[in-house]
């Protein structure tokens, strides 16, 4: 079986405007993503809850609860490192099981608190829905 990391144009422009504010912090993510989309083990990690906790890996996966409750395969991953110099963003990323595929639907500060009504969580279920 072969999976895929994709970036949905949504997280495109998420980084360009990170780019913009912290561009270190766009090359550490950019790195991460590569490496995820290369390393099988990585990517079975990415629909393990609490995968990578208490800096086990590179990076931490959690359930977006809100939409796990929902029937929607929506995570979020924190790199760590990244609150160490200053940028404490979380990829939030879906999983589509029947074509192997992880989509990358947005990334965010993380005073972000994945609200109902926040229009980036509008956006990222949009997005979902659109796979």
């Amino acid at each position: 079986m072969v999976y895929s990391l994709l970036v949905h144009n949504d997280a495109k422009l998420d980084l360009a405007e990170l780019e913009a504010v912290n561009e270190e912090a766009v090359d550490i993510i950019v790195a991460v993503l590569q490496e995820i989309s290369t390393d099988q083990r990585l990517l079975d990690g990415l629909t393990i809850h609490d995968f990578g906790a208490r800096r086990a890996e590179k990076i931490e996966v959690k359930k977006w609860w809100e939409f796990w409750k929902q029937g929607d395969d929506i995570w979020r991953l924190r790199v760590w490192g990244l609150e160490d110099i200053g940028a404490p963003y979380r990829i939030v990323y879906a999983y589509e099981p029947g074509r192997l595929r992880y989509h990358v639907l947005g990334i965010f500060h993380r005073d972000f608190d994945y609200n109902p009504s926040d229009p980036r969580t509008q956006r990222v279920k949009n997005a979902y829905d659109n796979l």
